[in-house]
């Protein structure tokens, strides 16, 4: 998730319960900056419907320099 974000204009909407939780992590881990929606509950559970991510800090940049992304792998933002 973050190698996308990386390549991606702030800010940007993440919209689908798997990709905001993956953005959640992302905050929890510092790599990310993002205001996250309060969860919904619905009827298979609870889910963050919404997240927007401003800015990829500095550890965030930092892992991306550690860990760059393979020529084969690519993975689409679920954003709107």
């Amino acid at each position: 998730m973050l190698q996308s974000l990386s390549e991606t204009n702030f800010p940007v909407t993440i919209k689908g319960g798997e990709d905001v939780d993956a953005i959640h992590i992302l905050v929890i881990a510092g790599h990310v900056e993002a205001d996250i929606a309060k969860a919904v509950r619905t009827p298979a559970g609870w889910m963050n419907p919404t997240a927007t991510v401003t800015s990829i800090t500095r550890t965030g940049l930092q892992m991306l320099r550690l860990f760059p992304r393979r020529s084969s792998a690519r993975k689409r933002l679920n954003a709107g």
